[in-house]
C-alpha cells in the first residue's frame, strides 16, 4: 500500500485523490492506470465542489468495478455493490466524522478562491494524504 510520502508524490504530479486511488487498485481490476486516472479525474476535490471527497469517490468507482451489477435486473449484484458502499462510507466516518471535502478540509471549493486558499495554506498536501491512505486501508479490508 503507498506511503503518504507516495501519495504526496503523486499529488506533486498533479494527480487528485480519487486518481491516486483508482490508480492504486487498476491492475487488480484489470484497468490500465491512465485510463483509470482519466475516469476518476473529474471526481477530485470533491468534483471540484468540496462534496463528496475524492479519495471516497474514487474508492466507489473501485467498488463498481468489482462489484457493481452491469446486466438488467442483477439484484444479487447490486445488493452486494451497495453493502460494499455501506461499509466504505461507514468506516470512512467512523475515522473522520463525514465523506465530504468541505467539512474534512474546512474550505468550500464552490465558492471562488477558496481552493487557491486551501493550496496556499497547504491544506491538501497536509490532510489529503492521510485521506487517500485511510480509503486504500478500508477498500483493503473490505475488499
Amino acid at each position: 500500500m503507498l506511503t503518504q510520502d507516495e501519495i504526496r508524490e503523486q499529488f506533486m504530479q498533479r494527480y487528485h485523490c480519487s486518481q491516486v486511488v483508482i490508480r492504486e487498485w487498476a491492475e487488480e481490476l484489470g484497468f490500465d492506470k491512465d485510463q483509470a486516472s482519466q475516469l476518476a479525474a473529474p471526481l477530485g476535490g470533491g468534483m471540484f465542489r468540496g462534496d463528496t471527497c475524492g479519495a471516497v469517490a474514487g474508492a466507489m468507482l473501485v467498488i463498481g468495478a468489482r462489484y457493481g451489477h452491469f446486466q438488467p435486473n442483477d439484484v444479487e449484484n447490486d445488493q452486494i455493490s451497495q453493502q460494499k458502499v455501506k461499509e466504505f462510507q461507514d468506516a470512512f466516518t467512523a475515522r473522520f466524522g463525514t465523506t465530504i471535502c468541505r467539512e474534512l478540509l474546512h474550505y468550500d471549493f464552490s465558492q471562488p478562491g477558496e481552493m487557491m486558499k486551501a493550496a496556499q495554506a497547504g491544506v491538501m498536501m497536509k490532510q489529503c494524504p492521510g485521506y487517500v491512505e485511510a480509503a486504500l486501508e478500508i477498500l483493503d479490508d473490505i475488499m
